[in-house]
């Protein structure tokens, strides 16, 4: 991403400074970096260069702006992608910037590339006023505050009245319930960590960890498990030394060499596994020579593993590798091709392999997901016809990571929250969303919420360990 500045107001007497955070400035230049991205201008490198050029201009005066520093910069030109347009053809603005205050900077980039500046427009501007006293200060900010916060309430009174589960209501409702359980469940959380403790200096075992979305009562019921087979075969846990050992929704040795043992089995399996696992090991051994034969026949493609990935061992992986690798080599020996649309090289491109029952699809990441039993003129027809839908996710992606990220640090801190977690379903884009429209109601919701751990999901709900969870599209 190419704006990383925290965007602060010069100090000026007499101005209030609505300080703009870095989220904000993000956010608000989204839509303009999904369409002038250089990823995005892959096979046009004259309109990739001068994209990548302005942006790092454009990058350095914002910066410039953050310290209160004077700096010219030329007229900034750039291609925008448009989906009204023909391929190959783009739309060319020319940006002149030469103020010193970070919100004209965007405004201006915004309004050269019609696109809406409504986001920027809701963020309270600085007004004027000299001599203040603290007690001007306090109403003066309650004043412009005001404005904002009306047209704010009266939209939220009427998604109450449509919303089955008003955000607010909710929270108010529930937090205190939330709480009470999370500091029933402490002992058992003492309990759990006590049972890793005694694991890893026991048999030294590297690391203990295990799923989220498990109760804390069943991790602590599965610890208490392994503590006993530990104990009864002791001879063998050596087996396990400097290994992590994780709980969770299989058995077998994963494909980042972590020792997985399932919840749900019973103790049985686990103890084969833990006697053979220098076996699996072998496995993982041969992971990097399947991947690179397959890259190679896919004119160097990156094989990567999402991380939500469903869980195979590293034996059942290089299986689903070999059959891919085998279906491809048939494709070929047939005297089949890629057509002539797609790059001699795919190695901005990234592939995961998944079992048999998978889709094949492209990722809200931009990963071409394939089931290893999917036949080779099938996914190669689909790669060739989805790679500009991949080029865009994976922009938008990358962006959109680091909006998040700063979303979350930002939502973690107004409300005090003790955790800020989500589901494996929630794309970064999702999470924004929602981290966007909490932030809008911190007034509402910043006392209930501190102290409280807050889960972004699908559904309202309070785990029996205090978890509160909310739906990402909240009312």
């Amino acid at each position: 991403m190419y704006c990383r500045t925290k965007i602060r107001c010069g100090p000026a007497r007499g101005v209030i400074c609505r300080f703009l955070s870095a989220a904000e400035v993000s956010t608000a230049l989204r839509p303009f970096y999904f369409s002038v991205h250089p990823d995005l201008f892959g096979k046009y490198p004259e309109q990739r260069k001068i994209n990548e050029s302005s942006l790092q201009q454009l990058s350095a005066l914002l910066e410039a702006q953050q310290t209160s520093r004077k700096m010219v910069v030329p007229p900034l030109s750039f291609y925008l992608r448009q989906k009204d347009m023909p391929e190959g053809e783009f739309k060319m603005v020319k940006i002149q910037l030469n103020g010193s205050n970070v919100r004209e900077t965007v405004v201006k980039v915004l309004n050269a590339c019609d696109m809406s500046t409504t986001y920027v427009d809701k963020i309270p501007k600085s007004p004027k006023k000299t001599d203040f006293s603290k007690a001007d200060f306090t109403k003066a900010y309650r004043e412009y505050n005001d404005e904002f916060e009306k047209a704010a309430y009266m939209k939220r009174k009427v998604q109450e009245k449509k919303a089955s589960h008003n955000i607010v209501e909710w929270v108010f409702e529930n937090s205190n319930v939330a709480k009470e359980k999370y500091e029933s469940a402490r002992a058992t959380r003492d309990q759990v960590t006590s049972l890793i403790d005694q694991l890893c200096k026991s048999y030294g075992i590297k690391e203990v960890k295990y799923d989220g979305g498990w109760n804390i009562s069943h991790i602590r019921g599965a610890l208490q498990s392994l503590v006993s087979l530990a104990t009864q075969h002791s001879g063998i846990m050596g087996n396990l030394e400097g290994r992590t050992i994780a709980l969770g929704q299989f058995t077998g040795v994963s494909l980042d060499g972590d020792v997985f043992l399932n919840i749900i089995d019973v103790r049985n399996e686990w103890l084969s596994l833990i006697k053979k696992v220098s076996q699996e090991d072998s496995a993982l051994v041969m992971i990097p020579n399947y991947e690179k034969a397959l890259s190679g026949i896919l004119r160097n493609i990156h094989i990567c593993r999402r991380k939500f990935m469903p869980k195979v061992s590293a034996t059942q992986y290089c299986n689903h590798l070999r059959q891919l690798i085998t279906s491809i080599g048939d494709f070929y020996g047939k005297g089949y091709k890629f057509p002539p649309s797609v790059p001699e090289s795919l190695n901005k491109y990234e592939i995961v392999v998944e079992p048999e029952a998978g889709p094949l699809m492209v990722s809200p990441t931009g990963q071409f997901i394939t089931p290893s039993s999917c036949p080779a003129e099938e996914l190669v027809a689909f790669m060739a016809k989805n790679l500009d839908v991949a080029t865009e996710l994976m922009t938008e992606y990358s962006i959109n990571k680091h909006v998040e990220r700063a979303l979350h640090k930002e939502v973690k801190e107004r409300f005090g929250l003790l955790e800020l977690q989500k589901d494996d379903s929630i794309t970064p884009g999702l999470m924004i969303s929602c981290c966007q429209r909490l932030l809008t109601r911190s007034e509402q919701l910043n006392v209930k919420l501190r102290g409280n751990i807050l889960y972004i999901t699908h559904y309202y709900s309070v785990l029996s360990e205090g978890v509160l969870c909310i739906p990402w599209n909240f009312k």
